[in-house]
């Protein structure tokens, strides 16, 4: 019990005897006293204050799962962080709130962190959360055949996204020339560009996973489907500036850590409607087939330690810089930091947090 507390309880003592000194009023006067220290033991332990931070991510699809996992498990607050998260309608602004200080972290594709370096900017990428390609190249209905897209406008979020680099690869392996096809930016989320296709706005993009099934079975054909092919490139991308790692790294830590939990919370079976509830709300799925087929998509499509494999940023440097050869001239190892993952693997915690599950 603290001295200001034993002041107030000496006090309401005094008073107390002042006011009766009859056996009923000693009486009420030790019950005060016995119902104050029960208070006082059962009283919970006081919080340790959370450093207040924002996360920002445009990505709107399953990729998001963990984030999901980790606001409702409360993870984030575990590892000391109180999370404001700002969904920003591109990932161009994400990066601008970074090097402003504005946001601690954003989730954005790693074409981004790419043109950023290009551009000057000083941000590293901590994790990736997604390897495996899990995109499907969806079209308008009177598109029948690859050639069919000769000249017609696809959908991407903006140069250097996910979005472009997956299309660049899906036209590719349809023998498609990128050149021959008209990229067209539709600014925001992945929403935005399924609202385009569905008002003739453009002719073609590329779905995650479940959602370019989902938009097959509507009508929307799947012209090209990464599922079967293997094809792995890093995605999704947790990126902070090197002053805010610098500056903040029991925030950055917490970040890793939370995230790294809700991987493992969400590829635990024991936890799956838990995952179904989440991926209903916030995809806004009724159909139990469909929620199912995400589900599925979303533990198949995981990393379960995020590292960032310099090769797949080599190789996606390359895919970009076909669209812009300036883009080779970025050192993409300085662009990425593995270490704090590395010592999150070392220190046992990733093992444990599977273990936990």
């Amino acid at each position: 019990m603290g001295i200001p507390a034993l002041h107030r309880l000496k006090q309401t003592r005094t008073d107390a005897l002042r006011r009766n000194r009859s056996w009923p009023g000693r009486l009420a006067f030790l019950s005060l006293i016995a119902s104050g220290l029960l208070q006082c033991l059962c009283a919970p332990p006081s919080v340790e204050a959370r450093t207040k931070t924002n996360l920002s991510s445009s990505v709107t699809s399953e990729s998001m799962t963990h984030v999901w996992v980790a606001r409702d498990r409360g993870l984030f607050k575990k590892h000391g962080l109180d999370v404001q998260f700002v969904l920003m309608p591109r990932n161009s602004l994400a990066v601008a709130a970074l090097l402003a200080g504005e946001i601690d972290a954003a989730i954005i594709g790693p074409g981004h962190l790419i043109n950023a370096a290009l551009g000057g900017a000083d941000l590293l990428g901590i994790a990736n959360f997604h390897q495996k390609l899990d995109f499907r190249l969806n079209v308008r209905p009177e598109i029948k055949k690859p050639e069919d897209l000769r000249g017609k406008r696809v959908a991407i979020s903006g140069p250097g996204s996910t979005s472009h680099t997956v299309a660049i690869l899906a036209l590719q392996g349809l023998h498609i020339d990128p050149a021959r096809v008209s990229f067209l930016t539709i600014p925001g989320t992945e929403m935005n560009r399924r609202l385009a296709l569905e008002t003739n706005g453009v002719d073609a993009t590329t779905l995650k996973g479940a959602m370019g099934d989902l938009y097959g079975n509507k009508g929307y054909t799947v012209l090209y489907n990464f599922k079967t092919t293997g094809v792995t490139l890093p995605q999704n991308m947790l990126v902070t500036s090197r002053r805010t790692a610098a500056n903040k790294p029991k925030v950055v830590d917490g970040y890793l850590k939370a995230m790294i939990e809700a991987i493992a919370f969400t590829l635990d079976p024991a936890n799956k409607e838990v995952v179904l509830r989440l991926l209903a709300s916030n995809l806004r799925l009724n159909n139990p087939a469909d929620l199912e087929e995400s589900y599925k998509s979303v533990i198949d499509s995981y990393e379960r330690a995020p590292h960032i494999s310099l090769q797949g940023m080599q190789r996606l440097q390359k895919i970009l810089a076909q669209s812009n050869p300036k883009i080779s001239e970025v050192r993409v190892e300085n662009t990425i930091d593995n270490s704090i993952m590395e010592k999150l693997e070392n220190s046992g915690f990733i093992q444990s947090a599977y273990r936990k599950n």
